[in-house]
């Protein structure tokens, strides 16, 4: 499985998270605010960038380089 890291979890970088899981690899996804990172792990959403769209529960997020 291919591993790939994303920094930025705006509308394109979620989206492009989003895209990397479908095509079979891990995915981690740098946020800098914490609230967005608790969002994702925790609701599997990303309100603020692509309200309404329900993100795969294996896509981590992180504060953390």
């Amino acid at each position: 499985m291919r591993k790939v890291g994303i920094i930025g979890a705006g509308s394109w970088g979620t989206a492009l998270a989003m895209v990397a899981l479908r095509a079979g690899s891990s995915v981690k996804i740098f946020a800098r605010a914490g609230k967005t990172v608790e969002e994702i792990n925790n609701s599997h959403t990303n309100a603020r960038y692509l309200p309404g769209v329900t993100l795969d529960p294996s896509l981590i997020a992180t504060r953390e380089l």
